[in-house]
């Protein structure tokens, strides 16, 4: 087992992507303490889960705009598990809203959660880590949006940017505690609530068209990377960004380079040159 022993907290663990990597931490030998507060009744089941493969799975109610929370997850972490080894930022708030229709309460929430949750939960962790003087992984989990950009996504974007700043941030910080800090930034990915949205083809082509590999990623794809970053087979590894959205953020305009071609090459015709 990948993860034999190691002690993981999961923010967000609840979620459809947050579940997979809490299960799959427990399938790969790890005690994982599941925080979640909108999905709590799904860390439960989670936690039962990871209970029946022989670990300690733990669910526990946690409002990532409360730092007094996230302080009583590092604690609960460390009282029931003896420590901890891991922690994965996985909770989002993540709505579309036309940039002019913002309010301030919007921007608090949406930084409070996607940025400030994930700021204080690293810290909280990484003191204990420091103090145990173990190896300690941090993964982020942030999104191509953070570079690519939509008028009604801005809020959100400005968190993710900040969640790749604050990666990068504390590797460097945190490199001689021996605490390896990196981020996954998926694209669009296969979640119950997108497949059902993709269930009518009018909705998956634009997005199949532009992905090189034709096709939306798996949570899957996003779990065993979050899963590999947490092992000693990256141990050289840290302040990283890993795009896991099947190419579709490095796609150009191949249709617009397709024309300019072709009327590069009709000039070129018109002025006598032969290939």
């Amino acid at each position: 087992m990948k993860l034999q022993g190691k002690r993981a907290i999961v923010t967000g663990g609840a979620g459809a992507i947050g579940s997979a990597i809490s299960l799959a931490f427990g399938k790969e030998g790890a005690d994982v303490l599941i925080c979640d507060l909108m999905n709590y009744n799904r860390g439960n089941e989670v936690a039962k889960q990871i209970q029946d493969l022989g670990r300690k799975g733990i669910a526990l109610e946690t409002d990532l705009r409360k730092p007094k929370d996230l302080q009583n997850a590092v604690r609960t972490a460390v009282k029931e598990f003896g420590g901890v080894d891991i922690v994965v930022n996985c909770a989002t708030a993540g709505q579309q809203i036309p940039f002019l229709e913002l309010t301030e309460e919007v921007i608090d929430d949406f930084f409070d959660t996607n940025l400030r949750g994930y700021f204080l939960t690293s810290l909280y962790a990484a003191k204990e880590i420091a103090k145990q003087g173990t190896p300690g992984w941090i993964v982020n989990v942030s999104s191509i949006s953070s570079r690519s950009m939509t008028s009604s996504y801005v809020h959100y974007s400005a968190t993710k940017g900040g969640i790749e700043s604050l990666t990068r941030g504390m590797a460097v910080a945190l490199g001689k505690y021996n605490i390896r800090v990196n981020s996954v930034a998926p694209g669009c990915v296969m979640t119950p609530t997108v497949r059902n949205m993709f269930d009518d083809p009018r909705n998956a082509e634009p997005v199949n068209s532009r992905t090189p590999l034709g096709r939306i990623v798996t949570i899957e794809e996003v779990v065993e990377p979050v899963v590999f970053l947490c092992t000693n087979a990256a141990s050289g590894i840290t302040g990283q960004i890993i795009d896991i959205d099947g190419g579709y953020s490095i796609q150009g305009m191949e249709w617009v380079l397709t024309e300019d071609i072709k009327l590069f090459r009709e000039k070129l015709e018109g002025t006598g040159y032969k290939k």
